[in-house]
């Protein structure tokens, strides 16, 4: 999972980089922070792919293709994809990066197929940071007991039974717990886990996006705009799909060549 010198500096240079950050948290801080400001979780390209069911790899399977989608129309990706791409850029720069395993604990059974979530960890000196690319919690998060009191983010780091967790809360869903089970992953295992992902994901039935601002988010979950403001309210309003797709170009700047490809969320079929 690499990419080239070239295509670093391109990254960096729509993250807002003139030069690369600083080996230092204030450096991961910088970049992660530009991260969630300008790189979106959505699945926009994944919903293409499985409308048309296709059986190609699936969208940010390769970091550098995730990074030339991102470039060229403005698309991210979900969970394996980006922190696939993350991982690349964060490696590339010269951070001590780790591949991590965890899972969003949650009311609903997972499936004992589920591939679970991927997160990243970065070592500086005798600190662990977490930056995870689908939570967008604005700052890396040391791994020790920790809390924002932020409206906005909000996140908090502690144990349960014994196992680290990151307490968050998704844009227009209650409050979860994402559980850490491994802190250093092998390589195989993201790609392995982006392919089982295929026709088991919760992504892959509507339009699902969000994006980190200063001090607020925004995204279309299931239908609605969602905002959670800088004093930490949700405000919901219902979208059709032609709204979405306008919201899309006009809020995200994806590419239009993108959005006219969208199919309509299931269910509004």
């Amino acid at each position: 999972m690499a990419i080239s010198r070239a295509r670093t500096e391109q990254v960096l240079e729509k993250l807002g980089f003139g030069q690369p950050p600083a080996l230092t948290e204030h450096g991961l801080t910088q970049l992660y922070q530009a991260w969630c400001r300008t790189v979106p979780f959505d699945n926009l390209l994944r919903r293409i792919q499985v409308a048309k069911g296709a059986h190609a790899e699936l969208p940010g399977f390769i970091p550098d293709h995730f990074f030339a989608s991102w470039l060229r129309y403005g698309t991210g990706g979900t969970c394996w994809a980006g922190h696939g791409a993350l991982y690349a850029l964060l490696n590339a720069l010269g951070f001590s990066v780790q591949f991590g395993l965890t899972t969003m604990r949650s009311p609903r059974p997972v499936s004992a197929d589920s591939p679970g979530h991927g997160t990243l960890f970065v070592r500086l000196g005798e600190t662990m940071f977490i930056v995870d690319a689908t939570m967008l919690h604005d700052q890396p998060l040391p791994l020790q007991a920790w809390y924002s009191p932020h409206p906005v983010w909000g996140t908090r780091v502690h144990r349960d039974e014994g196992v680290w967790c990151v307490n968050w809360k998704p844009l227009g869903r209650s409050r979860v717990d994402c559980q850490l089970l491994e802190m250093d992953a092998a390589g195989y295992e993201y790609p392995k886990r982006h392919e089982q992902s295929r026709g088991n994901s919760r992504f892959d039935g509507a339009m699902l996006i969000r994006l980190a601002g200063r001090e607020s988010i925004t995204g279309i979950v299931k239908g609605e705009k969602v905002v959670r403001d800088v004093a930490g309210k949700e405000i919901f309003t219902s979208l059709t799909h032609r709204q979405q797709q306008a919201l899309l170009i006009e809020r995200f700047g994806i590419a239009e060549e993108i959005v006219v490809q969208l199919p309509m969320d299931e269910r509004e079929k």
